[in-house]
């Protein structure tokens, strides 16, 4: 019957209810004359009720809190509620909230929990708090009330630092039972509170109401004195920093509060460390100074520290702030007031901002960020893949490009990585190295079409020294070393340049391209502020920078960029060297940016301040840049050399790379926006003796074919590496790609038959007139060529022993020792002594010496001279009175011999010697290949053009001879062998390794 007499009440409710609704806006039903009220009047806490004492229904429906009645979105009422009781009991505060805290920021919505630990001293009293202009925001303050006025000035303050998110607050240890008197512990529920104090108010034993700012009732809140036998256990919430008291003349709170809270979002979002840390310093270090400790004898509620220890410290949910005088306070048995009193002013200088200013910059480094390359790069998932990109830089050519004003710079944006423009248009370099002084000249447009036709913008090329200045004063920039047309010639094709003019290139030529005239002081130091080597770069840069300073892109020309020496941190003898060319370099009118190559592991050594950095590498991974972000974060990459293949040195394997290897590491400079330069595009040949050397284990002179395993072979035809890259380079190019130029014809001649020959022997008067020296003289201290001694070929030392014995000598880099013509054997790196037959009368010691080669890289340069070095002795007495012959082997040498009478070759021929042929090339010459099977050792000439060196050791089984040396019909070809001939020369279409 209760049951049934239950439900009849809620169904007569209910429909009450349903009665009071109306339509509200939006066809919404709404409560109409009994909207819930919060219970903050009236006798129980009903506004509106007239306290009669009659509970009707309607005191029933109006007493109940929540929701009444059903929610009605439409015509039919909600169902399925999810419905939470916040009843705010110590338990729920004390236990379930602090795992829950998050960091509070600029202005947080919603209803929330506000947390701070509110500091009562030793002695807990009877205060209120303040709950002012309290607003739902990171920086809002409550300010508790003493019982004495309290001017405002003089309050201290303390701030909120919010704990970081997902870390929960740490927990106290309860207080040991030894220290007496227990801390105050705060009712940890302010509607608690609240309710409290109402009920003592209508009981009529509260205390009088300060007369304060007139705040409502509600938010006027006493905080009474715990019962004695409960224990104290209190949780930690938050992290507290305090802002003390302002001295008059210093920065005011309204401006320290948002440089606190800047503090944390930079310490957390941007720098994290090191300027967050700056800024939690700046307040003490703006004249906010921290007042002193303050002794108990300066009032019972003192403050003890930032963090009070266990039985000094409890947790509450505001804010403490000392506001502005109130009046006394009633003393009440079962509360306490508290007494505060405020420490006097300290003086900005105090110890503690001492400390902040001594110990900032070790704090501030200590948090700095580790350099990490991957900070700089976005090598994840927000970068788009290669054939996702695309680029339209058809406008930005040499010739479509006429008003121009700022060139190539280097910009940076926040939220992405520097980049490259190019007047003012973001501008990616897609380089290839191409020497001009290494291909024919009827081929330069050959090549520079093909490398537009890959999907190329730039060429990049060297400028060799020795080559243009071969004595000092002497200048050449003719015929195959025209610099300025290979330039120009660039414009026409639609490429900008890149232009590496040393004075050191390395390039794998004869001593890094430095002119070996260099090697007679042995107190001239290169690659450094030596005087005499200073002396002669500024004279060849007078005249080198004064051809180029008209083709930078400034003057209308293609050069974008001009680079500052070559590899110098891989040597780095000279800190002083390197700003001295940069300098150089700029009085001499160079306005482009300058830029500076080094292996990746030097680049530390090898840049300049204010010049871009770039590095050079054989693979790409995210381990190749770390070096070269530590001297330079905030400018683009430009991998200046990516080695696609390698040179090769006699004795050793052919050197190829994997095309698809190739493939995928450009597409992982495109994908992450970084410039390249390929070397090499096109190697080219060393013709003549242009070749370098390396020296690991011993002494490797580098073979005549510069192919590089480069995109393009030696004699310029496609390979699959070129296709690969330039299928690559068509999807993310929006123009379409040039036409491919037709491939160079290759053809096969007749095989030749060198019937007659010359002994070197008797080619000697043919020479240039020998010098007669008492001591042996490196080749180049001899007195030729204007005093620029001799700087390739062979030296012929000739001097006369009347006995036999052990012959030492030390010849750079092989010698044949021949007595008389009989060859006795070979001296060589590492073999430096010989054996002499005996004699009965004196004969004549003949030393065949080569240069195969100066290194070009590493500190070995210094001592590149070639020749004798040092005395010559037989049983060790030094030998005397030499005639020394130099075989440069120059054009005009082979005039001469023009007019010499040949001998037939006989059956078994033994070198040196020189043999003659004819090649028939017909009507129209077109490229081929020389083999010469059963030859050993020695050098090739078609019509006076030096071809290079073969040797059957290998890997290079053909000498590249381009049809451009040919003419129609009859063609002079004169082999220099050193050992033993062979019976033909014969040539291919292909070459052979």
């Amino acid at each position: 019957m209760q049951l049934v007499h239950k439900r009849n009440q809620q169904k007569q409710s209910r429909q009450v209810l349903r009665k009071s609704t109306a339509r509200g806006p939006g066809g919404h039903r709404t409560r109409t004359g009994d909207q819930m009220q919060p219970n903050v009047a009236g006798s129980d806490g009903l506004e509106g009720c007239s306290g009669c004492g009659i509970e009707d229904q309607a005191c029933t429906e109006r007493r109940a809190g929540g929701l009444v009645g059903d929610i009605y979105p439409d015509s039919s009422p909600l169902r399925k509620f999810k419905i939470y009781s916040l009843e705010m009991q110590g338990k729920f505060i004390q236990r379930d909230l602090p795992n829950i805290w998050k960091q509070t920021f600029f202005q947080p919505q919603g209803p929330a929990f506000f947390l701070a630990l509110l500091r009562v001293g030793s002695h807990p009293k009877d205060t209120f708090m303040n709950m002012k202009a309290f607003a739902p925001r990171g920086d809002s303050t409550l300010s508790v009330r003493c019982g004495a006025a309290v001017p405002a000035a003089q309050s201290p303050t303390l701030r909120l630092r919010p704990l970081r998110p997902g870390r929960r607050a740490p927990e106290t240890v309860p207080a040991s039972p030894q220290r007496a008197p227990e801390p105050a512990r705060v009712p940890a529920s302010p509607r608690g509170v609240w309710a409290a104090e109402r009920r003592r108010e209508q009981r009529g034993t509260s205390a009088p109401r300060p007369s304060g700012d007139g705040l409502p009732a509600a938010f006027q809140v006493k905080v009474p004195q715990p019962p004695a036998h409960l224990p104290f256990q209190a949780r930690a919430r938050s992290r507290l920093i305090p802002v003390p008291h302002r001295p008059e003349g210093s920065l005011p709170g309204s401006l320290l509060d948002p440089l606190r809270v800047l503090s944390v979002v930079i310490h957390r979002h941007l720098l994290r460390r090191a300027l967050g840390t700056l800024l939690l310093f700046l307040p003490p270090l703006l004249g906010v100074c921290p007042s002193p400790p303050m002794e108990e004898s300066q009032g019972v509620g003192a403050e003890k520290a930032l963090l009070l220890p266990v039985t000094e410290s409890f947790p509450n949910l505001v804010d403490n702030e000392v506001g502005s005088g109130t009046a006394p306070v009633a003393q009440d048995p079962g509360w306490t007031r508290v007494e505060r009193r405020d420490p006097p002013e300290s003086p900005c200088l105090s110890w503690r901002r001492v400390l902040c200013i001594f110990f900032l910059p070790f704090i501030s480094s200590g948090f700095a960020p580790r350099v990490k390359h991957r900070d700089n790069f976005v090598f994840e998932n927000d970068q788009l893949k290669p054939d996702q990109r695309s680029f339209n830089w058809s406008h930005l050519t040499p010739l479509k490009l006429k008003d121009r004003s700022v060139g190539l710079q280097t910009e940076e944006r926040a939220g992405r990585n520097p980049y490259f423009t190019l007047e003012g248009h973001e501008f990616l370099i897609f380089g290839g190295s191409i020497h001009y002084f290494r291909v024919p000249r009827v081929y330069w447009r050959d090549r520079l079409l093909k490398l537009r036709a890959c999907g190329f913008n730039t060429v990049t090329t060297y400028v060799p020294w020795n080559l243009h200045e071969p004595e000092r004063g002497r200048f050449d920039f003719s015929g195959n070393l025209d610099l300025e047309a290979f330039v120009l010639l660039a414009t026409e094709v639609g490429l900008w340049v890149i232009l590496r003019p040393g004075p050191y290139i390395c390039s794998e030529m004869d001593l890094g391209g430095l002119p070996s005239r260099l090697l007679q002081d042995p107190a001239s130091q290169l690659r450094t502020t030596n005087h005499s080597f200073v002396e002669a770069i500024s004279k060849y840069f007078n005249r080198l920078i004064a051809r180029v300073v008209p083709l930078q892109y400034r003057k209308g020309g293609p050069v974008i960029a001009v680079q500052v020496e070559n590899e110098y941190g891989s040597f780095y003898k000279d800190k002083a060297y390197m700003p001295y060319l940069h300098q150089a370099l700029l009085r001499r009118g160079i306005v482009e940016l300058l830029l500076t190559p080094d292996n990746a592991d030097a680049v530390a050594r090898g840049h300049i301040k204010g010049v871009l950095a770039t590095i050079n590498i054989k693979t790409f991974n995210e381990d190749s840049l770390k070096h070269l972000y530590k001297v330079q974060s905030n400018k683009p990459i430009l991998i200046m050399e990516y080695w696609v293949g390698w040179f090769d040195t006699w004795g050793n394997e052919h050197m190829v790379r994997n095309a698809e290897e190739i493939k995928s590491s450009v597409s992982e400079f495109i994908r992450l926006g970084i410039s390249f330069n390929v070397y090499m595009f096109h190697g080219g040949t060393n013709f003549g003796f242009m070749n370098g050397a390396t020296h690991i284990d011993r002494h490797r002179g580098v073979v005549t074919s510069y192919d590089y395993d480069a995109l393009l072979t030696e004699a310029g035809d496609y390979t699959d590496k070129y296709f690969k890259l330039q299928e690559l380079f068509k999807y993310i190019l929006v123009t379409p790609l040039p036409l491919l130029p037709e491939p160079i014809p290759k053809t096969v001649y007749p095989s030749v038959d060198p019937s007659l020959y010359l002994p070197l022997w008797d080619a000697l008067q043919y020479l240039n007139r020998p010098v007669i020296s008492n001591i042996p003289l490196n080749m180049e201290n001899l007195p030729i060529n204007n005093g620029n001694g001799q700087s390739y070929g062979l030296v012929l030392y000739e001097t006369t022993i009347c006995s036999g014995g052990r012959l030492h000598a030390d010849a750079r880099d092989m010698a044949q020792v021949f007595l008389n013509e009989t060859s006795l054997g070979i001296l060589a790196d590492g073999f430096q002594n010989i054996d002499i037959p005996k004699i009965t009368e004196c004969q004549l010691l003949r030393i065949l010496v080569e240069n195969q080669g100066r290194i070009s890289f590493s500190w070995k340069i210094q001592n590149q001279q070639k020749g004798l070095i040092g005395p010559v002795t037989l049983n060790n007495i030094p030998l005397q009175s030499f005639t020394i012959y130099s075989l440069e082997l120059k054009m005009s040498f082979f005039e001469r011999l023009r007019s010499v009478s040949w001998k037939p070759v006989l059956t078994y021929s033994l070198g040196p010697a020189f043999y003659l042929g004819t090649l028939k090339a017909g009507s129209s010459p077109q490229d081929t290949f020389l083999t010469l099977p059963g030859w050993d050792y020695g050098f090739v000439f078609i019509n006076g053009h030096n071809l290079g060196r073969y040797w059957n050791i290998g890997p290079q089984e053909t000498l590249y001879l381009p049809g451009a040396w040919l003419q129609p019909g009859d063609n002079e070809i004169i082999v220099f062998e050193k050992k033993k001939r062979g019976p033909y020369i014969h040539t291919t279409d292909n070459p052979r390794w």
